[in-house]
């Protein structure tokens, strides 16, 4: 049975905001100021013989040998304990030299497990591949078991061959951020591109400060600093983030084919209307008849003869119509395809023939 999930506006215990509204810092960014992923390839070392049995291992192995100055040809570097991994992290706005981050290191070849692995040295680049912005070392937790059986038997929870290095990185570069242009303006970006929550956002900041906001389209708000706030920027920034406004959402409903979840927002309204579904089901089987002869007699021997059964049968299980009688909200439609009690792959059809009919009052996205 699918699982039918409704999302509603909340009120934030913590955050005071009543239903229906949020605070501008939940909902927009600022302009220019964003993470950046940074990578690079490391050697995990240490392995309990789980390991690559690449070359590449190998290559990596002898190479970090030979910058400590041990000349060993490449055909003497056991590779069993280690295993090459790209090495991933996301570098937060305004990280400065000294600044601990965490990396993520997945494997490159035929290891089986990182875990108990020990990263080694590895530069961590941007996008030129030539700036190195952060140093990663360490050990790799995995937070994955696997045992073995005798008999070859194999049982694993989690994923062996990615892990992370908590606090693994040490940023040696800054990324310069911007929170003010040069013009002296503060740009918000929304999440989601919504004229409506433009137009609140833009209207409650000039309720406090004003005269300094203004809405460039459904996404982008300028807003520009008050004289007296110009010494001060990021006291501003954060009192324009605590300002709560009213938002809006669009109607959508989300399936998931793959865990057979949906969720759909207070907001999805189906017209009055009909539904009904039915189950076909085909069932064929395959079987032999051995069919014996009677007592053999010297003349006439009996031979005992085996042919091929085959029985198919098709049933039919019909679902009552269930009516919507007028418009309804999510709580109704959940009750009423619950009714039904569907496959998720019955209810992408059901969801995709209510919006051809012009029922379904949402955009439907299914993945």
């Amino acid at each position: 049975m699918p699982r039918i999930v409704l999302i509603a506006l909340i009120a934030l215990a913590l955050g005071g905001a009543l239903p229906g509204q949020a605070r501008i810092r939940d909902i927009a960014d600022i302009e220019g100021v964003r993470a950046n992923p940074i990578q690079g390839i490391g050697l995990v070392v240490g392995l309990n013989g789980t390991g690559d049995a690449a070359t590449l291992t190998r290559q990596a192995a002898a190479n970090m040998l030979k910058r400590m100055g041990l000349n060993i040809p490449l055909n003497n570097v056991p590779p069993e304990n280690m295993a090459v991994a790209l090495v991933s992290a996301d570098l937060p706005p305004f990280a400065r030299p000294g600044s601990k981050i965490d990396v993520t290191v997945a494997s490159l070849g035929d290891a089986t497990s990182l875990r108990g692995g020990q990263l080694v040295v590895a530069q961590l680049k941007g996008f030129d591949n030539r700036t190195v912005y952060a140093i990663a070392s360490g050990p790799v937790a995995t937070g994955a078991v696997t045992a073995r059986g005798a008999s070859g038997s194999k049982e694993t929870i989690n994923h062996p061959t990615v892990g992370r290095v908590p606090s693994g990185a040490t940023v040696e570069l800054e990324v310069p951020q911007r929170v003010v242009s040069k013009d002296g303006k503060i740009r918000l970006l929304l999440r989601r591109t919504n004229f409506a929550n433009a137009r609140n956002v833009t209207n409650k900041i000039n309720e406090k400060f004003p005269g300094t906001a203004r809405a460039v389209d459904g996404l982008k708000v300028e807003v520009t600093i008050p004289q007296g706030r110009v010494a001060d920027p990021v006291a501003f920034v954060a009192d324009v983030g605590e300002i709560t406004v009213e938002i809006t959402q669009k109607a959508v409903v989300v399936i998931n084919e793959r865990t057979g979840t949906i969720i759909a927002g207070g907001d999805v309204v189906i017209l009055p209307g009909t539904i009904t579904h039915s189950n076909l089901s085909i069932s064929v089987r395959e079987g032999f008849d051995v069919s014996q002869p009677v007592a053999p007699s010297f003349d006439k021997p009996g031979d005992t003869v085996v042919t091929p059964r085959t029985d198919i049968q098709i049933s039919e299980k019909g679902t009552p119509m269930v009516p919507i009688p007028k418009a309804v909200g999510a709580g109704e439609v959940a009750k009423a395809l619950n009714t039904l009690g569907v496959s998720p792959l019955d209810l992408i059809s059901i969801f995709q023939d209510l919006a051809k009919a012009g029922l379904l009052q949402a955009e439907l996205r299914i993945q």
